[in-house]
């Protein structure tokens, strides 16, 4: 073949005809042969899909795996079946699959088996919010790697504990994690582990408000995903950029790359990446002045993310669902949806998470008539905001503590959290919040 992309052709015309044969070796018992196409086509039905057809083949081959007797065959299909079912948000039976591969590798003493399918097993248990039960299989897979020598297993243990350093807020550790794995992906010249680490790291840049960095890093990752013809990532990417064109005041960009990405998902059948996609369209919604519809949208990918088991999810749409409610009137409800919110995001340890909705509950208490209340939120999400270098939030504590203090005891109190917040504002870029409350003091000021 002449290119990756002539392959990916090629497979994609025989795939009929490869799947027919290995119906046709199962019904002869030609077992062997079964696991060994089913194990040659596995890399292809990860990124072509359609999911289920993948899973059906890996059954199959897991099945003729038990025939043989071959524990090795039938671990290596099982982590097949474990990494297809987290593709598809079927979250325990990947992990059901992944933990009994993990079993039969350990059986036969298949040190990198056993580490590959901790890894993947590691990345459910990412998915799910079970950030220690993460940790835990992604070290030890990482431990195993090193043992091996295995360049390329280290890169993807330390990729997955970085997701789950950034999702319990540890900036600092996630980027030390997720760049050692750039470095190493690059030196094996792994396209697509490049494009992974640099999708999570605009995360993690975007998360601690550098944002252009994190639009150049998602920007990157998005290219190399086109060029790799991986729709799935290319729809992870253009989320992730929205989400800083969102923050940095470019809504109709935003709104674009979203509705992108959403596109793909539906077509692929990826539920989990199809709930983002809507979650970040209904805060859209609400920005734009449609709190009815941000409402309607975000119960949706509420209902999506519970269905999954997804405790992240959960959590970011009722914090959002709570400003909307607010701004439609429905005090309780918002109340109650923030409640929730943090009661998960405390669970989960997601601190910058924790800070957000502090502060929207600030603001629901301040525009509400109760301004000391309020203040009580926004100190509380300032300190966590500064522990854990989060700027965004930390401004936005800034000024709500000012805007409360501007209600109580009036503008000469206030000034100072006010132009604190106008300083970190200006460092992120974040222009209209500089706008509003530079027109407030200057309003003060005659």
């Amino acid at each position: 073949m002449e290119s990756r992309t002539a392959a990916l052709g090629w497979l994609e015309n025989e795939r009929p005809n490869v799947l027919a044969c290995i119906r046709e070796a199962n019904g002869l018992a030609l077992h062997d042969l079964v696991i060994r196409l089913a194990a040659a086509m596995a890399p292809f039905l990860r990124q072509a899909g359609p999911w289920d057809q993948a899973v059906g083949l890996h059954r199959t081959a897991a099945q003729a795996a038990r025939h043989t007797g071959d524990q090795r065959a039938l671990a290596g299909a099982l982590t097949e079946l474990g990494v297809v079912r987290r593709f598809m948000a079927a979250y325990p039976e990947a992990t059901e699959a992944l933990n009994e591969a993990v079993t039969q590798y350990e059986a036969v003493g298949d040190r990198r088996g056993k580490a590959d399918a901790l890894n993947q097993v590691g990345i459910v248990w990412y998915l799910t919010a079970d950030n220690d039960a993460g940790a835990r299989a992604q070290t030890e897979a990482l431990a195993l790697y090193r043992e091996l020598g295995d360049r390329h297993g280290q890169a993807n243990s330390l990729a997955d504990l970085g997701m789950v350093r950034r999702q319990t807020s540890r900036f600092d550790a996630s980027v030390e994690a997720q760049s050692e794995a750039l470095s190493i992906y690059r030196e094996l010249g792994d396209r697509y582990g490049e494009a992974n680490s640099l999708r999570d790291l605009g995360i993690v840049h975007c998360l601690m408000g550098e944002y252009v960095l994190a639009t150049q890093r998602q920007r990157e990752a998005f290219d190399i995903y086109k060029e790799l013809d991986d729709r799935v990532h290319q729809a992870y990417a253009l989320n992730e950029l929205g989400v800083v064109q969102r923050l940095t005041g470019d809504l109709d960009g935003a709104r674009q790359a979203h509705t992108q990405a959403l596109e793909h998902y539906t077509d692929l059948g990826d539920r989990f990446g199809r709930a983002n996609s809507i979650r970040h369209l209904g805060v859209l919604d609400r920005l734009s002045g449609d709190a009815p519809r941000a409402i309607r949208v975000l119960e949706e990918a509420l209902e999506a993310y519970r269905d999954l088991g997804s405790r992240g999810g959960e959590a970011a749409s009722l914090s959002e669902l709570g400003v909307a409610r607010g701004l439609v009137g429905e005090q309780d409800g918002a109340v109650e949806a923030f409640q929730q919110s943090l009661e998960i995001l405390r669970e989960l340890g997601d601190r910058c998470g924790e800070a957000e909705v502090l502060n929207h509950w600030g603001t629901l208490l301040r525009t509400s008539g109760d301004p000391a209340a309020g203040r009580g939120c926004f100190e509380e999400a300032l300190n966590l905001a500064r522990d854990i270098r989060c700027p965004l939030e930390e401004a936005r504590a800034l000024e709500g503590i000012g805007r409360c203090d501007w209600t109580v005891d009036g503008p000469a109190r206030a000034e100072g959290p006010l132009r604190e917040a106008v300083t970190v504002y200006r460092q992120l870029g974040v222009s209209a919040s500089v706008y509003d409350i530079e027109r407030l003091l200057v309003s003060q000021a005659g």
